[in-house]
């Protein structure tokens, strides 16, 4: 099988092209040659048609090849006068008397000789224009010949056809016509047609190399349109080779694209888009991660090796471990933070177990309290009875992260307040703050992975910037969705929106 496209399709744009060519050039010459045929048969015609009617002035037993009746006895006294048939008065001089006519009642007063009939089966025209070009013969109904001239010497008998039907044929060169005539009689005119056979060969080469001059340029004109077609494949199969991971940004020019191929080079060049988006994500994570992992290990180190520098008091070495221990546990929180996203990259699902979404919710924001109370913050939650299908843990770490994150970016003597709604088959988490509120350019960015909104005060609070990502993954394995709603100076509200499993209770756990 021919694995290239543009040599199938060149293939059958060879055997289309054939065909129309061939069949366009078969049609032409059937035309020509029934055209040139047809000049030919109507000579024939003519011609079979003038003997026949000479025929017709023959008496049948001359037809028949029989000899003449005798002739009837003379009767006494003046013969009766008759009337002549119409159009032949006894006045004509064929009724008079005059050489070449005899007597007879079959013909009336007077009937044509022998030989002026025979004189008369000729063909039409004078010799010199038919001279060496028509040949013909009568035969009489009992096979004899009645009058032949120019017949090839092979000529046989010819069985007669079918009377009204003529019958042509080709013998060798010559093109004839076989006719029924009067009385049984057949006739065959004929003709040499080697001229118009030579002229049909000649015009059939002629339409041979004109098809196949118009096959070459048609092929050649098809190769180069192919060409011109399969140009804008091998410049996208160009622009994709040159992608790599330290170029990126090569991209397809659609406008010298044609439009069925457009389509594909949108779809190409967004896929190169997200493919670069995904690698410069994956670069600043990278460093991201490592620049937070980096911290607390400094931390350590720099806590050992200061301790270790000269002795210390018990109170300077637990002061040392203290610090050590806060690096170790942000550290361990960040790890954690990173194998959840991991997982998540990696499609392991959340578990399927139905979760008390009320109970856990109330649970995270009672862990919460203390760091309100430390930020001098009113936290306050309004949570009805919903169960939903998944992972208890990964959804109190969802409340966790929104409700810390509400209090830690909080003003001072502000509030922070859960709601938890079943809405339409969902379960609706809201936690809404009274912050300074995040500005519109930063909403699309702010569940990316390290991302933060002001980085200095960030890393001065302690934040590693996954939080908001881990809940965004997470809550999306539960084939839920999360968002916001954010102004400068009016606060924030996160929504979360998971699908329930139970229909809402009557009941509500309310605590403020």
């Amino acid at each position: 099988m021919i694995r290239s496209i543009r040599v199938r399709l060149l293939l059958w744009y060879a055997v289309v092209l054939t065909g129309v060519v061939g069949g366009f050039a078969g049609l032409l010459y059937s035309e020509v040659r029934a055209a040139r045929l047809a000049e030919v048969d109507a000579q024939l015609d003519a011609a079979a048609a003038s003997l026949e009617s000479a025929l017709r002035l023959f008496p049948p037993f001359e037809l028949a090849g029989e000899s003449p009746p005798p002739p009837p006895p003379k009767k006494s006294g003046p013969p009766p006068k008759k009337k002549g048939p119409p159009g032949w008065p006894p006045d004509r001089p064929e009724f008079g008397p005059g050489p070449g006519f005899d007597g007879g009642p079959e013909f009336g007063p007077k009937r044509p000789s022998r030989e002026h009939l025979m004189a008369s089966l000729d063909l039409p025209g004078p010799p010199e224009n038919r001279s060496g070009v028509l040949y013909y013969g009568v035969w009489r109904s009992d096979g004899g010949v009645l009058k032949a001239n120019g017949l090839p010497p092979d000529t046989l008998t010819p069985t007669t056809a079918v009377p009204g039907q003529p019958t042509r044929s080709f013998r060798g060169t010559n093109r004839e016509l076989v006719i029924t005539g009067p009385g049984g009689t057949a006739i065959l005119v004929g003709r040499p047609a080697e001229a118009v056979t030579n002229d049909l060969t000649a015009f059939a080469w002629r339409l041979a190399g004109t098809g196949a001059a118009v096959l070459a340029v048609g092929l050649a004109g098809g190769w180069l349109v192919s060409r011109r077609i399969f140009r804008p494949i091998a410049t996208i199969t160009d622009t994709a080779s040159r992608i790599s991971a330290d170029n990126l940004s090569a991209r397809i020019d659609t406008i010298t694209v044609d439009r069925e191929l457009a389509g594909l080079a949108d779809v190409l060049n967004a896929t190169f888009r997200r493919l670069e988006a995904a690698f410069d994500r994956q670069t600043r994570f990278t460093a991201d991660a490592s620049h937070e992992l980096r911290t607390p290990l400094a931390v350590i180190r720099s806590q050992a090796e200061l301790t270790l520098s000269r002795p210390r008091t018990s109170e300077e070495y637990q002061e040392a471990i203290h610090a050590c221990l806060r690096a170790a546990i942000r550290m361990t929180d960040l790890i954690e933070g990173l194998l959840t996203l991991a997982r998540a990259d990696a499609g392991e699902s959340a578990l399927r177990e139905p979760v008390e979404l009320h109970r856990v919710t109330g649970e995270s924001v009672e862990l919460c309290r203390g760091l309100a109370e430390q930020a001098r913050l009113r936290l306050t939650s309004d949570l009805e009875p919903v169960t939903v299908p998944g992972d208890a843990n990964g959804l109190g770490r969802v409340v966790r992260n929104l409700v810390a994150n509400a209090i830690q970016y909080n003003r001072p003597d502000g509030f922070v307040h859960v709601t938890l709604r079943h809405e339409g088959g969902d379960a609706v988490l809201t936690v809404r703050d009274t912050g300074a509120g995040i500005p519109e350019e930063h909403h699309a960015h702010l569940f990316e992975r390290f991302y933060r909104v002001d980085k200095a005060r960030s890393r001065a609070t302690g934040g590693s910037g996954l939080g908001l990502a881990i809940a965004k993954v997470i809550v999306e394995a539960h084939g839920g969705t999360i968002g916001l709603e954010s102004k400068p100076g009016q606060g924030t509200v996160f929504h979360v929106r998971v699908p329930a499993a139970t229909a809402r209770s009557n009941t509500s756990g309310r605590d403020q």
